[in-house]
């Protein structure tokens, strides 16, 4: 292949060997000088990008992992939370998700976690992830209800006040007029120290 090389160049420009020799070193030399690092670039190129790929891969990889993670781990206030955040909850459905927001609009917000359980459906299993992906503010002021204002059907509204607890309510103002003091409740008929600890966060006078 050389040889006819040589041997056009040297008819063509009637060259002598010598000079046929040193142009096609030339030429051969600049040939090089343009091709090799294109040739080089070309392997190392072909050579680590299947090792880039599947290092970008392997980032993207572990970013979607530490955002779903993130998601998963920052538990959300419950008294703010809409429907949403408690459906993704694993094992909680839209049905469920609903009762919990209609008790908790029903207490006027929950001050425990414990009060989870009062809620008709939920299974330990689930009351416990529940309380993984929840937080109460501490502190929380929950909606309060009048025990001076508050009409029967008001009072018996509320999940922690029976129908006999609303007219014991109401008999004791017809009798001694409006409360003065919260602890007052505990002369209403019925009254029992474990009921007054739950029902007092969410009364008022």
């Amino acid at each position: 292949m050389l040889r006819k090389i040589k041997h056009s160049i040297k008819k063509a420009f009637h060259f002598s060997n010598r000079e046929s020799n040193s142009l096609l070193a030339m030429v051969t030399f600049m040939l090089m000088a343009v091709i090799a690092p294109k040739a080089v670039q070309l392997y190392y190129r072909w050579t680590y990008k299947p090792d880039h790929c599947a290092e970008t891969a392997l980032l993207d990889k572990q970013l979607a992992l530490l955002q779903a993670n993130a998601d998963r781990l920052v538990p959300f206030d419950i008294n703010s939370a809409t429907a949403e955040p408690l459906q993704a909850i694993e094992e909680m459905t839209e049905q469920l998700a609903g009762r919990i927001l209609r008790y908790r609009d029903k207490l006027g917000g929950f001050v425990s976690v414990d009060q989870y359980k009062e809620v008709y459906g939920l299974s330990s299993r689930l009351r416990a992830k529940l309380m993984e992906h929840t937080t109460i503010r501490k502190g929380y002021p929950p909606k309060k209800i009048s025990l001076n204002q508050s009409t029967f059907k008001r009072l018996a509204a509320h999940p922690y006040i029976s129908y006999d607890m609303a007219q014991a309510i109401i008999d004791y103002r017809k009798r001694k007029g409006k409360f003065t003091t919260l602890r007052a409740i505990q002369t209403l008929p019925g009254y029992h120290p474990d009921w007054g600890k739950k029902a007092m966060p969410y009364l008022s006078l």
